[in-house]
């Protein structure tokens, strides 16, 4: 809104000093296009960050940076309450991202910085910490009981966050407990699967011996026609590496699902939201 005063004549008006002041200040904020009512309240800062970007914080609370959406959901896991990434969600194949300027300085700023070791930015970052002084902790992001407990409970063991650590920790087993039955009603713990290596850890862990497994790479044809033979009726694959395509040609008749290891596709975040996505595909699959 622009205003523009003009003085007429004809209907001169004498304005005090004050209310003088008063339109001077208040005609930029009019053509800012705001007013002295409408002026929005400065919105209370965000414990959650937006992907990519720093944290707008609370005093003295500790801020997390991850190196992707695994380490991060490891994080929250252990009851980490700002969290930064440096892959942001989008990418389908985080552990590639490769560091900017800007990162170094969301390190240095870091209160701990979570890794796993694959990434490729990992020797950077390394060189990174070592020259900021801070602290940091390695862990391994495998879909595991075991491994889950362990590397959340190290995390946690960084923020002081112990007890929110084991709460999650039990909600994350319960849920591997229901899944688990439910995966053997289907009747798939009966070598009934064939799995892309990068999620058969986790069919295991839920009761699932895969009759065969493939991947990361490219598959040959050799190994094609070896599993092509197990006898599966269910392929999973890996969203983030889809190598297992080619089962879809050699077993028509086998129901194929897409897992996904790292958050962020179909809006995820969490761990619990990783399973409980791959739970849905896997059902929705079975019901065909």
């Amino acid at each position: 809104m622009r205003i523009v005063g003009r003085c007429r004549k004809a209907r001169a008006v004498t304005l005090s000093a004050a209310a003088i002041m008063m339109m001077v200040l208040l005609v930029p904020a009019l053509q800012a296009g705001g007013s002295a009512e409408s002026a929005p309240e400065p919105s209370p800062a965000s414990t959650e960050s937006t992907p990519g970007e720093p944290a707008q914080t609370q005093p003295g609370e500790q801020v997390v940076l991850a190196t992707t959406a695994w380490t991060a959901a490891f994080a929250q896991a252990a009851g980490a309450q700002n969290i930064e990434l440096l892959a942001p969600y989008e990418m389908r194949h985080p552990a590639e991202y490769e560091l900017r300027a800007t990162d170094l300085q969301r390190v240095e700023r870091a209160d701990l910085v979570v890794y796993a070791g694959y990434e490729g930015m990992v020797e950077r970052l390394k060189s990174a910490l070592g020259e900021a002084n801070v602290s940091s902790v390695q862990i391994t992001t495998t879909h595991t009981p075991q491994v889950m407990t362990e590397s959340v409970m190290r995390i946690a063991a960084q923020l002081g966050t112990e007890e929110t650590a084991r709460a999650n920790l039990a909600e994350i087993e319960s849920f591997f407990d229901d899944w688990s039955a439910e995966l053997a009603a289907h009747g798939l713990t009966q070598g009934a699967v064939i799995a892309h290596a990068f999620q058969a850890q986790m069919l295991g862990a839920l009761g699932v011996e895969p009759v065969g497994r493939y991947g990361p790479g490219p598959l040959e044809a050799q190994q094609i026609g070896t599993l092509s033979r197990a006898g599966a009726r269910l392929i999973i694959d890996n969203w983030h590496n889809e190598v297992g395509t080619p089962f879809r040609e050699t077993l028509p008749n086998a129901l194929y699902v897409s897992w996904i290891n790292f958050p962020g596709h179909a809006g995820t975040r969490t761990l619990l939201d990783v399973f409980t996505y791959n739970r849905a595909q896997l059902n929705e699959v079975l019901s065909e």
